[in-house]
């Protein structure tokens, strides 16, 4: 088989979007430097909120995102990185169950379950327009078996079952490498008789979210999206950047065309904010 396509990165937005439902639960430096991985505040279901990159706050803007409009905390990149602390790797062997499952909540990746629960992954595979779950599994499959593995075991659940499409040979491909370390973790091609209520659900990106949370205490800060415009591009993103800065240093055209997210056409593109719901973006004429 020969090897996935490679993706491109793009992780040095000038700016970012951070999107918030209340402007009195953010937590905004009188200074106004936030450092990466920082809070900025809360929603109103008390989910923390926060930066995916260093720099200055300068101030609040309306924007668009998938599926809804939001206000959001404007942040100009200073391209460092800064941090307040820096964490090297946890040793999980010394870790608490309270402690890993403080970071869970932290980044609101805590779902409901106990022991009884079976935890089902999906992982979404269109081969014209989305790409994002081959991506990840090619490039980290080790990384998701360990984490489920780990989650598995401080909830002892017992059986975990990850969903491919049977045409991602990709991704079949990658997880056949190792998976046979893990016997609790099972490949199926559905996911359609996994309707019982001690079933738990979590994306592919979700799950390698929580290898980063519980295993260095930080934020999955970026996405990756497929964009079609008559040619295939896989970009890793940073979180909450512009669509139209993404396609101008991409060297996309896009004026006087519909540009759509998800199949779905954006109205206002100039204020269009990628976040983790975005997976393929689509460009073509009127």
């Amino acid at each position: 088989m020969k090897k996935i396509q490679e993706y491109i990165t793009f992780l040095t937005p000038e700016y970012i979007y951070i999107p918030f439902d209340n402007q009195k639960l953010l937590s905004i430096p009188k200074n106004m430097e936030v450092f990466h991985n920082m809070c900025v505040g809360t929603l109103n279901n008390g989910q923390k909120i926060f930066s995916p990159v260093s720099g200055n706050i300068l101030g609040i803007s309306n924007n668009e995102y998938y599926g809804y409009t939001s206000s959001s905390l404007v942040i100009e990149n200073n391209f460092m990185d800064k941090r307040e602390v820096l964490n090297p790797s946890r040793n999980m062997n010394k870790m608490k169950k309270s402690d890993i499952i403080a970071s869970l909540d932290k980044y609101g990746l805590n779902k409901k379950m106990n022991s009884k629960t079976t935890l089902v992954v999906n992982s979404l595979y269109d081969k014209n327009n989305d790409l994002k779950d081959v991506v990840i599994n090619y490039e980290s499959y080790e990384e998701i078996l360990e984490a489920i593995d780990e989650f598995m075991n401080i909830f002892n659940m017992k059986n975990c079952y990850i969903c491919l499409d049977r045409n991602d040979l990709y991704s079949q491909n990658a997880y056949e490498k190792y998976i046979n370390a893990f016997l609790n973790i099972c490949i199926v091609h559905s996911n359609k008789k996994f309707k019982d209520s001690n079933c738990v659900f979590y994306s592919i990106e979700e799950i390698l979210a929580i290898h980063k949370a519980i295993h260095l205490d930080y934020m999955y800060d970026n996405t990756i999206i497929t964009i079609n415009d008559g040619k295939t591009t896989i970009v890793k993103v940073k979180l909450y950047s512009s669509l139209t800065e993404l396609l101008k240093a991409l060297k996309i055209t896009f004026k006087s065309k519909e540009v759509l997210v998800n199949g779905k056409k954006v109205n206002n593109l100039s204020s269009f904010v990628i976040d983790s719901n975005v997976r393929s973006v689509t460009i073509k004429e009127k």
